[in-house]
């Protein structure tokens, strides 16, 4: 999903980021009262001020990013706990800029150089602050890395100096990044209170509920706390500290079918608020579902490749867009000479049906009473969270913008996003798909029946639940998408009924199964989950109807047959 020039220094640019650094800024009282925020205000001032190399630039922007992370965790299998305890430490990200907002070190080409002896590389890449609240031992740390990330970015602005001898510039570059008013920002910060016995307890009775299952050879109950303070500050003025909880509970399973075939099923509640998880009944009932869904999977034929209309369920949906389209509106992907660049010039142009609009929302905190994953305040860069139009009645309206500017869009609309030790790059918050045109379920799957007709086809698909998927954006390769289903019905014309499948992958072109959405249904679902990209894991949400395609693609999924375990199960092996 996504992968991650050259021209002349301004001086007059670099002098008054010189003189503006060279003034710290006011403390108000709060600030000076946390000892995170002190000791991180504190080295900045000092490197701000002070941190040149001789016959080098400057720094002309610095930030400080530390995540307080505290968390528990409960973890089971069969009625008994596998783990159980917590976990608290403090990732720091440091980025360091020379040059100026015009052309600075960073590249749109993921990078000048690999140094295989540049050992630091991999000591900074993930970087810890102590858990104490020692501002010494957290500056000595903030020391060390801003004089590394200082030394690279010289290393990395020559070098992308030295590129623009051969390298063809446009002539309208773009600025390498974008200002913004800075912003401040200072919450309370909520401690993480969680009944650890309770759940506990929990996850034994409801792992339990697999022992009766002879068949299904290996399950987990997952549940996690975590409790997350942001932490931002910058030499523009930026001072941000924003809290977050994140819960969830994971209920997986794994059979084999007779064939060797692995099949696993899991549910999945994600939620920012404590009380939004399902009850002992909710989770009861999901398992047992679960169960019940996965032994009938287990049963069902091996699908066969195929070409022809299908259904992509709302929850499943989601996944399909997150990964067809969302991808591709991402901004920062307009920079790459590696990119594939989908949507580049399409600004104005219509690029997925008239009748389905597209936009990314990370204030949004709920759908109904489902709770949005995806919700945000501030990005990681420090701008505030915002709604982005990015499709109107099919017509492409924007992208998603972190502070990475491209020809159209110069300014960033609050979706700089990363994990605790990257750098931020523009990702999806909580992406909406809506239809002007909505139809119910029925009258959807009707209309499937009659495009199977009409494709002389004995039977249409119905895609139920999608968990995972990718997609390559970049100009090396296919632009391709892969998404794997776990639950996949046949829908015949003959007689309407369905038939449960296994075994497939749904594959093709985005362009191709965006142009193919015939119509859009009227029951919105939520898909919460988390996305990885070069920026790292983030919480993402995605909000869809059901969708009816009049032509995809699946490929059978690389099945991995392996024998089943050889003896039974011990609690079920009679001549134990």
């Amino acid at each position: 999903m996504g992968n991650i020039l050259a021209r002349r220094m301004i001086p007059a640019i670099v002098l008054l980021a010189t003189v503006v650094f060279a003034f710290p800024i006011a403390r108000s009282e709060e600030e000076t009262d946390d000892p995170i925020l002190k000791g991180l205000t504190g080295e900045l001032d000092r490197s701000a001020s002070r941190l040149v190399m001789k016959d080098f630039e400057k720094p002309y922007f610095i930030s400080y990013r530390l995540t307080d992370v505290k968390s528990m965790s409960v973890r089971g299998s069969y009625g008994a706990l596998e783990t159980a305890g917590g976990d608290s430490y403090r990732g720091v990200a440091v980025d360091v800029r020379v040059g100026d907002y015009k052309e600075d070190n960073t590249s749109d080409d993921e990078g000048f150089y690999y140094d295989p002896h540049d050992d630091d590389a991999y000591v900074f890449a993930r970087a810890y602050a102590p858990v104490d609240n020692d501002i010494t031992a957290m500056r000595q740390k903030l020391w060390l890395l801003t004089d590394y990330q200082y030394k690279r970015a010289l290393e990395d602005y020559i070098g992308k100096r030295g590129r623009s001898i051969q390298k063809v510039t446009q002539e309208d570059q773009p600025e390498d990044f974008s200002k913004i008013e800075p912003v401040k920002r200072l919450d309370p910060i909520d401690s993480l209170k969680v009944d650890r016995k309770r759940w506990e307890n929990l996850v034994r009775a409801i792992s339990a509920r697999f022992k009766a299952q002879p068949l299904i050879y290996n399950s987990t109950v997952d549940f996690k706390a975590i409790s997350q303070a942001r932490y931002l500050v910058t030499t523009e003025g930026t001072r941000v500290r924003t809290g977050q909880h994140n819960y969830s509970m994971a209920i997986s399973a794994d059979v084999r079918a007779e064939d060797g075939m692995p099949l696993e099923l899991e549910r999945v509640f994600k939620s920012h608020h404590y009380g939004e998880l399902p009850d002992s009944s909710g989770l009861v009932l999901a398992t047992d579902s679960l169960i019940d869904l996965l032994l009938a999977l287990r049963e069902a034929p091996v699908m066969e490749p195929y070409t022809g209309p299908a259904i992509i369920k709302s929850g499943a949906s989601g996944v399909f867009f997150h990964e067809g389209l969302g991808h591709r509106l991402e901004g920062h992907r307009m920079r790459r000479d590696s990119e594939g660049h989908t949507f580049k010039d399409k600004v104005g142009s219509r690029i997925i049906p008239d009748f389905l609009s597209v936009y990314d929302d990370p204030t949004a905190d709920k759908v109904g009473k489902t709770e949005l994953y995806g919700e945000y305040d501030f990005d990681e860069e420090g701008v505030p969270a915002q709604r982005v139009s990015l499709v109107e009645r099919g017509i492409l309206k924007g992208f998603l913008m972190g502070r990475t500017p491209i020809k159209t869009h110069k300014v960033s609309n609050g979706h700089g996003r990363a994990d605790i030790w990257s750098q931020p790059v523009s990702r999806m918050g909580s992406l909406f798909v809506t239809s002007d045109a909505p139809v119910s379920y029925a009258a959807l799957r009707k209309q499937l029946v009659d495009e199977c007709r009409k494709a002389g086809k004995d039977y249409g698909l119905i895609f139920e639940e999608m968990v995972s998927g990718e997609t390559n954006t970049a100009s090396a390769g296919v632009q391709t998408l892969k998404v794997r289903p776990r639950v996949v019905r046949k829908l015949f014309v003959k007689d309407g009924h369905e038939e449960l499948v296994r075994g497939v992958e749904l594959i093709g072109t985005p362009l191709n199964l965006l142009e193919n959405i015939k119509a859009a249904g009227d029951d919105p679902g939520v898909f919460n989950g988390v996305c990885g990209a070069e920026s790292g894991w983030v919480p993402v949400s995605a909000v869809a109807p059901s969708v009816l395609i009049r032509e995809v693609e699946v490929q059978k999924m690389d099945r991995n047959l392996k024998r089943p375990p050889i003896l039974p199960p011990p609690l079920h092996d009679p001549a134990k």
